[in-house]
């Protein structure tokens, strides 16, 4: 039930709409007592909505829940007013002091009205002659006011022109209305009976599915062909502010607020570029990226010499005290010819274009987290990507790919959708977490590499949908789009166990290689039109958020690169030992009071699993790591006071293997009680003792890869040996720094102190 609340008085002149007097239509539908004549002695009237089911905004953004709604109206001087509201179908609200008629007739005020599924209207009365009411006759509500800026793939949504794809049945003929202008402002009100265009009816379908109740008013600021540029210069007649402001002005006539205008216009400003935040910054803050005021009207210079000309800005429309702008990502860009990868820029043309625009959308991300917008861009939100652009000429090609599709549900439908759940997940009204690449895993012989989210599981449309894989026509034409290894595009890239496995292209990944996803035009794509032909937006991966109407939320491109920093070793840094060294024999004693020792071991191809090599001792056996035939690891661990805590304990068979890369790291804590093992990543051995003598003895020496004779000599390509004194609990390395570190490449090795034997290769 509607509640009214928060009324405040503003003795103020009203403003000029038609009104409903208690001596007029108001008068006649009230009852009066039986057997008498009602006679009016006071007079009162409310001034009504501009139009039928205006709709508030609902502060959202700010995590509000409730609309000011202006009221005003006229009455007889000196009289107080009370006033109610009347949601269609329910009890109305009780009776409220509201305001006091002043010397001229006026009154009004504002009423705070919670969101609601109802329409409402205002009833009024004379508090001293309660039959003196007035009523509006058009009906309001709060909900969410929705601008679309852009140009021709937003217009594509409501335009009918381009609507070839039966539309789905609405889920409420009375929740959703658009607005755009054309000669002039105008308005729709959705229902199953007229729901204008599939992808009108997809985009309502959601904000419904997702917000069951929640009215929504979308008002389309969009006209095709154009940019920002155009529409902020009075000198450029492709596109016209007044109109935009006229439509504006239509769709908050009554007071309302447009609370989250969204963004996502990138297709003629992406031509800014890495300049797009410097460029455009100014238009919605008022300021430089930098933080200097702007004043309007301006040259906004960008690049060092680019300029044009801003006679407006969005702060003539929007009050961040009630705004603040959906900032989601760019769309896809579309290959229109051959092409090697996105960033590749081969003769200038299609590449060049799509280098623009990750580009921009580098910037964008830039822009929305700039502290000098101070807190006027929401949180970003999803990039649209799986959705089909253009479509088949029917002469083999392929036309139109820079539009959504108008003859599939996957085309303008799909886009309108994922625009939906942009708009909600930023403006935080639908609570899922919105998915990026944010953890990786380097199997450490280069054989693959594990990327994926804390987000969810990662799939695709494609696998999702249960459709036949894509087929090897072309080598790129992999289960998971979208991936580079040092720009060219990746040949294998599999889902397994939400992850996706990046394989390499050659035989193995090496230090050098970097890899990247979604850039350029965040799509993937190399052939034309095959890859539009193949539908191979269904392979972008995605995760299922149980979310209306989509597969599932796409993953943003352009990972951060500390996600994917490679760990594996340059060969530089190897070393290789033989049968007679070189081994290492610390010339000093290990000193009083050593209480703790961690050891790494990393080994480029596998320790051989027969024989007994050894990895680590101390004179005297106080400890010792060796590896044993059937790949097993072996270890002792004794104190200072001769108590011997383990005693040649051996893990499972297998834990090492031959030319499997094979990362060692012991951790040997006696006050603690503990020594443990892992390998890659994996604990083998874990011992918990009581030292009643916790330190290891002062005089005694390490020893590295052999025995104090050079026996049992460890062969192979190393990575690093290195010891602490000093232990960690988990498969961490300690933070400070190695008492001993030994790396390559063979020419520093050669020359350590405490090398013995032969030198290294």
């Amino acid at each position: 039930m509607a509640r009214l609340a928060c009324l405040s008085f503003w003795p103020t002149k009203p403003k000029v709409t038609p009104m409903i007097t208690a001596l007029g239509l108001g008068l006649a539908s009230l009852p009066q007592p039986t057997g008498e004549v009602f006679v009016p002695l006071t007079t009162i009237s409310i001034s009504d909505f501009s139009r039928d089911r205006t709709l508030f905004d609902s502060g959202a953004a700010f995590g509000r829940s409730e609309a000011v709604v202006p009221v005003s109206g006229t009455g007889t001087a000196g009289e107080a007013i009370e006033l109610r509201l009347a949601p269609e179908g329910e009890t109305p609200t009780a009776w409220t002091d509201f305001a006091t008629v002043d010397g001229a007739g006026n009154w009004g005020g504002d009423v705070t009205v919670p969101r609601q599924a109802n329409w409402l209207r205002v009833e009024a009365r004379i508090k001293s002659e309660p039959m003196t009411r007035a009523s509006t006759p058009n009906r309001f509500g709060v909900g969410h006011v929705i601008a679309l800026w852009g140009q021709s793939e937003v217009v594509r949504i409501r335009s009918t022109v381009y609507n070839q794809v039966s539309p789905e049945p609405l889920l409420s003929d009375e929740s959703v209305q658009a607005m755009w202008f054309d000669g002039g402002p105008v308005v729709k009100h959705l229902s199953s009976a007229d729901p204008h265009t599939a992808a009108l009816a997809a985009m309502a379908n959601v904000f419904m599915a997702e917000r069951p109740g929640d009215k929504v008013a979308l008002v389309f600021q969009a006209v095709s062909g154009t940019g920002f540029r155009d529409l902020v210069d009075d000198s450029n007649t492709s596109r016209s502010w007044a109109d935009d402001a006229a439509l504006h002005a239509f769709a908050t006539a009554d007071g309302q607020h447009v609370g989250l205008p969204s963004v996502s216009w990138f297709a003629s400003p992406g031509s800014f570029a890495e300049h797009f935040e410097e460029a455009l910054f100014p238009l919605f803050t008022g300021k430089t990226a930098t933080g200097a005021a702007v004043n309007f009207p301006s040259a906004i210079t960008y690049n060092g010499t680019s300029s044009y000309q801003a006679d407006h800005w969005f702060g003539e429309l929007y009050n961040p005290a009630h705004t603040k702008w959906v900032a989601f990502g760019p769309h896809k860009f579309d290959i229109g010819a051959d092409m090697r990868n996105a960033t590749v820029l081969l003769d200038g043309s299609p590449q060049s274009n799509l280098e623009n625009k990750a580009q921009a959308r580098e910037s964008w991300r830039a822009m929305v987290a700039n502290p000098n917008a101070n807190g006027l861009f929401l949180p970003l939100g999803l990039e649209p990507l799986t959705y089909q652009n253009g479509v088949d000429d029917g002469q083999g090609g392929w036309s139109d790919q820079s539009h959504p599709a108008s003859d599939s549900d996957d085309g303008a439908p799909m886009f309108a959708r994922l625009m939906a759940h942009a708009i909600l997940q930023s403006a935080g009204l639908t609570q899922w977490t919105m998915p990026v690449f944010d953890q990786s895993e380097w199997e450490p012989s280069g054989g693959y590499v594990d990327i994926w989210s804390s987000a969810g599981a990662i799939t695709t449309p494609r696998i999702k949908r249960g459709l036949p894989a894509l087929g090897s026509d072309h080598p790129h034409w992999t289960e998971v789009f979208g991936w580079q290894i040092n720009g060219e595009p990746a040949q294998r890239a599999e889902i397994i166990s939400g992850r996706v496995r990046l394989y390499p292209n050659e035989a193995s990944f090496v230090a050098s290689d970097v890899i990247q996803f979604g850039e350029g035009g965040a799509t993937g794509m190399v052939k034309f039109p095959e890859d539009h032909q193949a539908q191979t937006y269904l392979n972008l991966p995605i995760v299922d958020a149980g979310l209306a109407g989509i597969d599932g939320v796409p993953l943003r491109p352009l990972i951060d690169a500390a996600v994917v920093q490679n760990p594996l070793v340059p060969m530089s840094s190897l070393f290789t030992t033989g049968a007679t060294g070189p081994f290492f024999y610390d010339p000093d004693t290990l000193g009083a009071g050593v209480e703790r020792i961690a050891f790494q071991f990393d080994m480029a191809a596998g320790l051989p699993s027969s024989g007994t090599k050894m990895l680590m001792t101390s004179t005297g056996n106080y400890l010792r790591l060796e590896s044993l035939a059937n790949g097993r690891l072996r270890l002792r661990v004794r104190d200072s006071g001769g108590t011997v805590h383990v005693d040649y304990v051996q893990t499972a068979a297998g834990v090492v293997a031959d030319g499997v890369q094979a990362d060692i790291r012991l951790s040997i804590d006696l006050p603690a009680g503990f020594a443990r093992l892992w390998v890659n990543g994996t604990q083998v051995l874990d011992e918990s003792f009581t030292s009643v003598a916790p330190t290891l003895p002062s005089n005694r020496r390490l020893l590295l890869l052999a025995n104090s004779t050079g026996s049992n000599q460890v062969e192979g390509d190393i990575t690093r040996v290195a010891v602490w004194k000093d232990a960690v609990a988990d498969n961490s390395l300690p933070a400070q720094t190695p008492y001993k570190d030994i790396v390559g490449p063979a020419t520093v090795v050669n020359t350590d102190s405490w090398k013995q034997g032969d030198d290294a290769s």
